[in-house]
Order: structure tokens, then C-alpha cells, then sequence
């Protein structure tokens, strides 16, 4: 079992926006949100190539419960440790006129001595089998 961390999961939501310019009000024409993060990344993909894998690491409030929800509708196992502050959401606008690509990232969450401790102990276990 190959065991993936994230420790700092995401939603990754993508805005399709024709003709998007700074500063001016603009309408979505497609939106589609997945979990994400560099690990959870690696997690799908693994799973793509049929590899057993599972996805680790900490996540936050309804953003983690999202996370961890879509992980399980895409029938990635995932074991994450809950912790007290939200995880973040990145946003990419995508032009599809151009096909440029502005990306916002928010901050990801402070994560506190003890969730790491959670999260460590979390991580042993798991390698262990």
C-alpha cells in the first residue's frame, strides 16, 4: 500500500470566465471543484494506475469534510486527522478564450503541536500496515 500526505489539503475549485479582465464583473459560464493538493493529487493519479494507495494528512472544518467526502465518491481510501482551524480553497479562473490562468491559493491552515502529534502517530500506524 503506498500511503500519500497531504498537510495541506484543499479544495481546488476552477472558474471557466470568457474574456476575464482585472477589475471588471465577470459570470462564470462552468465551475467544477475536486479535492486537491499535492498529495491527494498523487493519490488520484496512483489510483488511476490501479496502485493501492491511501491519502493522509490533516484537514479542517467543511472544507475537510468536503475533501474527505469527495475522496470517498471518488473510492480513494483516505484516513485524515481532523484538525481545529479550516482548510483552504484554491480558485483558478480559467480563460477559455485564451487559455490563460490566474490562480488564488488561500493560506492553508496553522496547525497546531498536538494535530501534528496526531498526525505523526497517524502516519506510523499507516506505515506499519
Amino acid at each position: 500500500m503506498i500511503i500519500t500526505v497531504t498537510l495541506n489539503a484543499a479544495i481546488d475549485k476552477t472558474l471557466a470566465v470568457p474574456n476575464f479582465r482585472l477589475g471588471w464583473r465577470h459570470r462564470a459560464v462552468e465551475q467544477t471543484s475536486m479535492a486537491g493538493g499535492k498529495g491527494v493529487n498523487v493519490a488520484r493519479a496512483l489510483k488511476a494506475l490501479g496502485e493501492p494507495v491511501i491519502a493522509t494528512g490533516v484537514a479542517g472544518g467543511p472544507t475537510g469534510t468536503r475533501i474527505i467526502e469527495q475522496l470517498t465518491e471518488e473510492a480513494i481510501l483516505s484516513d485524515f486527522v481532523r484538525i481545529r482551524e479550516e482548510s483552504r480553497t484554491s480558485t483558478a479562473v480559467v480563460d477559455p478564450t485564451t487559455g490563460e490562468q490566474t490562480e488564488i491559493n488561500e493560506r492553508g491552515p496553522d496547525v497546531s503541536a498536538a494535530e501534528l502529534d496526531l498526525f505523526r502517530d497517524k502516519l506510523l500506524y499507516l506505515a506499519r500496515g
